[in-house]
């Protein structure tokens, strides 16, 4: 019979291809089987070592489950500004999302103001009036807690 350290065998396990798995010794292949269960305890196939969220299956190469967003963009006539806020079912993704103001143009839309909104999901923008504009919130991820969606508002006129 084969003896092998642990060490020797973790090597052993990397260079075999599955097909030889059979051919293991028994404590080999007793070994494969609390290493290959020890290292995954949610199931989604990321090991725990890198798994974001080891206690929570998803199919994200983090490990976390995907939350979406919701922006919404609405012009405060009495403040003379755009305020945006941001909506999710997790507070990780609302708080210091990072938020980009476009203005629409006929040829490409272009890029008037960036920020990271408060912690509440909110950012308040002055902007030149008698024009359209949107906003997009960029993906991210909240370690242990979620991967956040991207989000884009409506687009809102801006009056005179």
């Amino acid at each position: 019979m084969l003896s092998c350290t642990p060490r020797h065998l973790a090597a052993l396990l990397l260079v075999l291809p599955l097909s030889m798995a059979g051919a293991l010794p028994a404590s080999a292949s007793a070994y494969a089987s609390t290493v290959s269960t020890a290292e995954d305890s949610d199931g989604d196939g990321v090991p725990d070592s890198g798994d974001g969220c080891p206690t929570v299956p998803a199919g994200n190469p983090t490990g976390c489950p995907t939350v979406s967003r919701k922006a919404s963009l609405t012009w405060l006539d009495g403040k003379q500004r755009l305020q945006v806020r941001i909506s999710s079912a997790e507070t990780a993704c609302v708080a210091r999302a990072r938020i980009v103001v476009w203005r629409v143009r006929p040829d490409r839309d272009f890029k008037v103001a960036g920020a990271n909104a408060s912690f509440s999901g909110r950012a308040r923008f002055k902007v030149p009036r008698r024009a359209r504009y949107y906003v997009s919130v960029s993906p991210s991820y909240s370690p242990g807690v979620a991967e956040c969606g991207r989000a884009t508002s409506r687009t809102v006129r801006v009056p005179r």
